[in-house]
């Protein structure tokens, strides 16, 4: 009876991302203190294993960052909206959604700060690689994310001023902009000021819902004349 062997190592890119989703949690509690033996426990691999996977500790670091500010991570809660709330609560529940992920973002660019500007050397192509894939899965993530908020408010189309997709992407900008009132309080290092967010949602949907359907009148053209 043959004795089973060793499960089969994963690809590099599998086991850069299996990585970099292991140590997520450690990378945003410690930031740029982490040591190479947290990051090892974390992802459950000696030191050395680490370091065939990427060329020193601030590379990982900073490719956890990178990688942990894909939009494309807010789709299930998008997905989880129920779509029988009313559309105000609907529109709501993305805004937060949408706020919430802003101030985890603004931590994780926090901590890639902290790292500086990666020096130039001898791992500089690859760098550009994972630049380029990073802003790839940027994009795709935005897209999957305006797919999902569509998604949550196709069931209203008919009672919007425009098209649901283009609706979905005025939210979209409306969710950046109160998204960099966050970001410049953080770079103040002030409290944000944003308006209540029913306040918010409440603008938003007058401009997004079309003008109430009108009520026929009778047509009283051949109606006879009533005497005065």
């Amino acid at each position: 009876m043959s004795r089973p062997g060793r499960a089969a190592p994963l690809p590099p890119d599998e086991r850069r991302e299996a990585i970099l989703r292991a140590v997520r949690a450690v990378v945003l509690d410690r930031g740029t203190r982490v040591t190479t033996k947290e990051l090892a426990q974390a992802a459950g691999v000696a030191e050395g294993t680490l370091f065939r996977v990427f060329p020193d500790k601030d590379a990982l670091v900073r490719a956890v960052v990178l990688a942990a500010v894909d939009p494309a991570d807010d789709v299930p809660a998008i997905e989880a909206i129920d779509r029988d709330a009313p559309l105000a609560d609907r529109v709501r529940a993305v805004v937060e959604i949408g706020l919430a992920r802003t101030g985890r973002a603004i931590r994780w660019m926090g901590i890639l700060h902290e790292l500086g500007r990666p020096p130039h050397g001898e791992h500089d192509e690859e760098a550009h690689r994972h630049m380029v894939e990073f802003t790839t899965r940027q994009e795709r993530g935005q897209a999957a994310v305006r797919d999902a908020v569509t998604d949550v408010l196709a069931g209203d189309a008919d009672r919007l001023a425009r098209p649901v997709d283009e609706v979905a992407e005025l939210l979209a900008v409306t969710v950046m902009g109160l998204s960099m009132l966050q970001i410049e309080a953080t770079r103040r290092r002030a409290e944000p000021r944003l308006p209540a967010l029913d306040v918010v949602v409440s603008h938003f949907l007058t401009g997004a819902l079309g003008p109430p359907a009108a009520v026929s009148s009778p047509d009283l053209s051949s109606a006879p004349a009533r005497s005065v």
